[in-house]
């Protein structure tokens, strides 16, 4: 081969040599490209990833926020909404008390009335303008004694009362309305005439605390009420009041035949009201025992049959009525007629849905007790239309996971989390439940309320 043809060889092949480093430094000069841009990409998608991640977070807090907000503005409008119907039938009573009333009868019949007045007030609830009128007239006047310091302590709560003022959950102690009223009843212990007056007072302070929002029926403070209407006297000398004062605290704290035999008194002691003129006070009293031995029976269902549980039922049975001819046990049928006796008469009390289904909301229980969780949801549902109650909420959400209504056992179960806690009132539930449901209720609010921890003390 010649020089010529070997050199146009070598410059070919220089050529392709060439032409291939150009390839390939074009090739990592590309890929060095594509490296670049994708780590500029995945840096950019990173940042918007974490900035969407934060949005996301706010729109959540956001959306949780709304929800609560919408939550406590439907109970306030509830809570708004019967306080004005409770003042509409406060203001008719009294315009029909003040047509009755005229000058100068209080100083009159002051002596020989005030002290009946104020028995009926502390021992039935019982109270008229011309009522409150001589009572904050007499504790007015200086002096009295025990006896003026018992119209002192009744003045104190019927302020209170018309004040429509509660004790608050962050309150350290009692009000100073309370307070004062409080150590008024303690000055009339020393007066043996006045010492059971005295101490019904001083009883429905302590259950004023009991039920309160800061205490929701806690043991010690019920306790205090057991301890101070025993103080009253024997059963036999109990009025209405602390008869119902008393059960209710045994209710909530589970204690079935001491809150059975305490309703059944306070039923047979209630005086039948005139058909054409009903006392409301009443008619407060005799609606809350039927809503109590309704509610109460339910949890009999777990005891075994005594005198004491037959005398009840025959009690339920006579006032309340069989119950109806539908489905369930004859137990639950009972209660669900007592139950309704109550919402009856808070229909007659002018009371709205809302504090109807007060009473009505319990009646889900007697299908959860016949194992009707199919009832106890389509119930539960009504009850929701009429407000949002810590009880019903926790059966909607059991019954619509027990027959499969996803949306409905979320929807409940997000308005479980928004009660407090201790308004589910464990012990109670424990009593009206049976032991399966109720491990299911206690698994279901500890779940939406990480943390807590449900058990009756």
């Amino acid at each position: 081969m010649s020089d010529s043809a070997d050199r146009q060889l070598i410059e070919l092949v220089s050529r392709e040599q060439r032409g291939l480093r150009h390839i390939l430094v074009a090739g990592i000069t590309t890929l060095v490209l594509v490296v670049m841009m994708s780590a500029g990409l995945g840096v950019y998608y990173y940042v918007v990833a974490k900035d969407l991640s934060v949005k996301s977070e706010r729109l959540t807090a956001d959306s949780d926020r709304l929800e609560r907000h919408a939550f406590t503005m439907r109970r306030d409008i509830d809570q708004q909404n019967n306080r004005v119907a409770a003042q509409e039938a406060a203001i008719r009573r009294a315009y029909d008390e003040m047509r009755q009333m005229y000058a100068g009868s209080v100083g009159e019949q002051a002596l020989d009335r005030v002290l009946p007045v104020v028995a009926d007030y502390l021992e039935r609830g019982r109270h008229s303008l011309a009522d409150e009128r001589l009572i904050e007239i007499q504790s007015a006047k200086p002096g009295g004694g025990s006896e003026g310091a018992l119209l002192k302590g009744a003045a104190g709560l019927l302020g209170w009362e018309r004040s429509g003022a509660q004790i608050k959950k962050d309150d350290a102690g009692l009000p100073e309305q309370l307070k004062l009223a409080q150590e008024s009843f303690n000055a009339a212990l020393t007066d043996p005439a006045l010492r059971s007056l005295a101490q019904t007072g001083l009883a429905w302070i302590s259950f004023m605390e009991a039920s309160s929002l800061r205490s929701s029926y806690a043991l010690a403070d019920c306790q205090a009420v057991d301890a101070s209407v025993g103080q009253i006297g024997t059963d036999d000398a109990l009025g209405l009041q602390p008869l119902y004062w008393r059960a209710q605290c045994n209710r909530k704290l589970g204690r079935t035949r001491e809150a059975l035999s305490d309703y059944s008194l306070a039923l047979n002691r209630v005086d039948p009201a005139a058909e054409d003129a009903p006392d409301p006070a009443e008619q407060l009293i005799q609606m809350n025992a039927f809503h109590g031995l309704g509610t109460v029976l339910i949890t009999t269902a777990d005891l075994p049959p005594d005198a004491e549980v037959d005398a009840a039922r025959a009690l339920a049975e006579r006032v309340c009525g069989s119950g109806d001819a539908g489905d369930g046990s004859t137990l639950m049928k009972l209660t669900r007629a007592c139950l309704d006796k109550a919402i009856a008469l808070r229909i007659a009390l002018g009371q709205t849905e809302n504090q109807q289904s007060g009473s009505a909301e319990n009646i889900s229980f007697t299908y959860l007790r016949d194992g009707d969780f199919q009832g106890a949801l389509a119930h539960s549902k009504q009850i929701e239309k009429t407000g949002l109650f810590a009880w019903n909420e926790l059966v909607r959400a059991l019954s619509a996971e027990a027959v499969g209504d996803e949306d409905v056992a979320r929807e409940a179960r997000r308005n479980v989390s928004m009660f407090a806690p201790e308004s589910f009132n464990v012990c109670e539930l424990r009593a009206l439940m049976t032991p399966e449901v109720y491990e299911n209720a206690r698994a279901l609010i500890s779940s939406e309320h990480e943390g807590f921890v449900v058990a009756c003390d």
